[in-house]
This record gives structure tokens, sequence and C-alpha cells, in this order.
């Protein structure tokens, strides 16, 4: 399977800025392929650039994303857990850049934008794309559930993220790259990841789990067949936005 799909580009573009007006919103989308947009040639189309076009509309989003093709949670988790995030990340002038490490937790970064405890940005919602790349791994159902607690644990430790919305491991037995019987095991694979991260979720009043409405046909796939089309990053993001807004606007 893995020398047979064709292998995409992630999007480009920038991974940072900021628009809108409004109500300020920090964003930071994290995760894997499809948080870095691959299946789409500009971050615009991708999962980012749809997000925050919805949320500019009510807020001044700065956002940042954080995402690599072939991320595992304990990936992501690494970069996350080393990263030094720059004064950057949550606006759009790059040449103003300087590690936030540089700064005492009292400090505040160029854009007034207040550091935590840790010496992080503090950030409003965090959304989430992984557990593909873990399901098609070893690892079993129990362990992945204890990773996404670290994750979790993380984003609120280092980040103060107040919303943290979880994407659920999309319906692998749509996937028209997948050959059978492959594609039938990794949608009950996928039934079974998305069942246990429910039950965490309920236990963190932090998290929400994002749903795509969908289940997609081969015209809503990239040209791999694998990866999420222009329209699923759309609805994706669309979807995402919604649940954003009304966290936002209950707190």
């Amino acid at each position: 399977m893995r020398k047979n799909i064709p292998i995409l580009a992630e999007a480009t573009g920038g991974r940072s800025g900021r628009l809108g007006e409004g109500r300020p919103l920090s964003v930071l989308v994290v995760g894997d392929s499809a948080a870095a947009g691959v299946g789409v040639e500009t971050q615009e189309d991708a999962l980012s650039g749809c997000l925050t076009r919805i949320l500019a509309q009510k807020y001044c989003v700065d956002w940042s994303l954080v995402a690599k093709s072939g991320n595992t949670t304990e990936d992501l988790i690494e970069t996350l857990q080393g990263r030094p995030f720059q004064a950057d990340s949550l606006s759009v002038d790059s040449s103003e850049a300087s590690f936030l490490d540089d700064y005492s937790p009292q400090d505040k970064n160029i854009d007034g934008n207040s550091l935590n405890d840790n010496g992080g940005p503090d950030i409003d919602v965090v959304l989430v794309s992984l557990g593909v790349n873990d399901l098609l791994s070893p690892i079993r159902e129990s362990h992945w559930i204890a990773q996404q607690v670290r994750l979790i644990t993380l984003l609120k430790s280092k980040f103060a993220a107040k919303h943290i919305l979880m994407t659920a491991v999309p319906p692998m037995h749509c996937f028209p790259a997948l050959p059978q019987p492959l594609r039938w095991f990794l949608g009950l694979r996928a039934s079974e990841f998305n069942r246990k991260l429910v039950s965490l979720i309920e236990l963190e009043s932090e998290c929400e789990l994002v749903i795509i409405p969908l289940m997609p046909i081969a015209s809503d796939m990239a040209s791999d067949g694998f990866h999420p089309g222009a329209d699923v990053y759309r609805l994706w993001g669309g979807t995402a936005a919604k649940a954003i807004e009304k966290r936002i606007e209950l707190q």
C-alpha cells in the first residue's frame, strides 16, 4: 500500500498569521499530513486557511500551524515539548521573530500576548488532527489513548490551552486508496480508536470531538485517494469553526 500510494507534498504558504477584526482569538492547529494540508496546493485551501478564514469574520485571529506528514501522536508530543515557539508564531511579520524562551514568564511578547508560567504563549483554541499514522502502526488502542492524555496535558500545561478540539479518526473504510480487506480492517480499527477517544473527551471539560459530517467518496479525496480534497477541508474547517464559536461564546 505504501509503495503504491503517490506521495503528495504538504500545502505551500505561511504557517502563521493574523487576520480579521474584533475580539482577539489565538488558534493553534497541530497534527499530521492532513493538518499540513496534503491534498491541496496552498494553506489557504487547507485546514488552517479554511478554519481561520471563517473565524476571522467575528474575531481577530492569531494563528499558527505545527504539522508534518507522517506525524504520530508521539512525534507531535516530542515536537511540542522541544519547540522554541517564536514571538511571531501567532503574528504575521516574521522579521520580528524572537524566541519566547528569552522572556521571563512575567513578560509579554512583541504583540502583547501573555506568556504562561511555562514560557509558552497562551492559546485559546487548539485543533488537533492525529490518528491515521498511529492507526497504521501496531500501537494498541489503550496505548494510543494514554498518548492522547499526555498530549492534552501538555497543551494545557505548556500553552494554557482553554479549548482543545480533537478531530475524530477519519472513516478509513471509505478511503479508495486502501485495498480490501485492509480497508475494512482499518475502518474497524478507526471506529475503536474513536470509541475510546469519545470516552476520554467526556472526562475532559476543555476538550471536544470534531467529526467531519461526511462519508467521503473518491471525488472528495485528493488525487492519492488517501488525503482530503479541497471540499473536505472546507467542511472540516467550517465544522471546527462552528464548534469553536459556540465554546467561545459560552465561556
